[in-house]
């Protein structure tokens, strides 16, 4: 997979908790990736639908008040959104987990989340940025 533009791959992260957005927005700045957050999942399919296709990888809780990620992501890819997926929560069960795997979740961590796991699983789905031109394989 090669990045969107900028050789920065772009992450999307959806989560209601303002305090683990700022978290993830600072590990995965820190890591290369191009990181836009989001409190609402429905704004995700309102006023930032048009990043959605954009994004290389969304990074989705699966339990927040008003929809849950499972329910964003069937609708997103009813809307063609093909980029990666990575979910995390702390109420998996083998239910959530089938239902993440019909939607091609790539990835499922549960919280409380280990930072090496989850750089572990970003580095396998999407580098943090493409070598310089002519450097490449």
């Amino acid at each position: 997979m090669t990045p969107n533009s900028n050789n920065r791959f772009k992450v999307l992260v959806v989560d209601d908790d303002p305090s683990v957005l700022s978290c993830y927005r600072r590990l995965l700045g820190r890591s290369g990736y191009e990181t836009h957050t989001e409190a609402c999942p429905r704004n995700v399919l309102g006023k930032k639908s048009d990043l959605v296709q954009k994004v290389d990888l969304i990074l989705l809780d699966y339990k927040m008040p008003e929809m849950d990620g499972l329910s964003l992501l069937a609708e997103l890819r009813r809307r063609e959104c093909r980029a990666r997926c990575i979910l995390i929560s702390a109420f998996l069960n083998e239910e959530v987990r089938a239902q993440a795997k019909l939607l091609g979740v790539d990835r499922v961590l549960e919280k409380p989340v280990d930072v090496d796991l989850l750089r572990g699983a970003l580095t396998d789905l999407l580098p943090a940025s493409l070598p310089p031109a002519g450097q490449g394989s």
